[in-house]
């Protein structure tokens, strides 16, 4: 995986290309330690995450056995790391953008859906060929399709496989911007200097309530909101920006 910095934003590139960036538990492992090193740098303000040769990721490869160690849990070695690098991406306290050129698809899909922001070029696509290859959705995509798409329309993504295209895929909220073949990259790498420059806690805040609406309650979703507010609120940035405006 590469590792590159542009000022506040790191730019994180999966960095397989003849193996169109196909996933391994290696790939898994380097993931969560850099969002590790995200969350331990504050001069890291925004992420960006794609893959290497025009094409984001075609998943877990299919060449490895997903098996990794020797305990009870091996079978399942590489998919719980994928879990694990997910849910990091969607803890992280900064926003993390996915530029997909090409496809993202199965586990790449996944990966692209735990990332904040998703810039997609027009002429890519997303799918997620689990039971034509006889084997069971993970990386938590049946859950995420489910909650975005409703059950019908996620077991029709699920069960048949087919190809979702970029404009598609914004029509359906799987996306949050479409460019130009090509311009994925740069697109994303714009969008997170622009976040970069936003204050940094009110981001993370905001980020904060954006995962717990996915699952928590009204009433406990209610009490963050309202905590955060507040923290918010009273900072120092939020006073600047009221005399600022006024």
């Amino acid at each position: 995986m590469r590792r590159e910095r542009h000022d506040g934003v790191l730019v994180l590139t999966l960095n397989r290309p003849e193996r169109r960036n196909a996933l391994v538990h290696e790939s898994w492992t380097a993931l969560i330690a850099r969002m590790a090193d995200v969350d331990d740098d504050p001069t890291i303000r925004a992420v960006v995450i794609t893959g290497a040769g025009g094409f984001f990721s075609a998943g877990g490869d299919l060449k490895i056995p997903p098996t990794y160690g020797s305990g009870p849990l091996a079978p399942a070695g590489r998919v719980e790391r994928a879990q694990e690098a997910l849910a990091r991406i969607r803890q992280a306290r900064v926003p993390v953008v996915a530029a997909v050129e090409g496809a993202a698809v199965g586990l790449g899909w996944s990966l692209s859906l735990a990332c904040d922001l998703v810039v997609a070029a027009r002429d890519a696509w997303f799918s997620a060929p689990f039971v034509e290859r006889a084997v069971v959705p993970d990386g938590g995509l049946a859950r995420r399709l489910t909650e975005l798409l409703g059950r019908h329309r996620a077991a029709r993504a699920l069960f048949l496989g087919e190809r979702i295209g970029a404009e598609e895929a914004w029509a359906l909220g799987l996306v949050s911007s479409v460019v130009e073949p090509g311009g994925a990259l740069a697109s994303a790498v714009a969008t997170a200097e622009t976040l970069s420059g936003r204050d940094a806690g009110a981001l993370e805040l905001t980020k904060r309530l954006l995962v717990a609406a996915e699952s928590a309650s009204e009433e406990s979703f209610a009490a963050l909101e309202l905590a955060t507010a507040v923290v918010a609120q009273y900072g120092p940035a939020a006073a600047a920006a009221r005399d600022g405006f006024r």
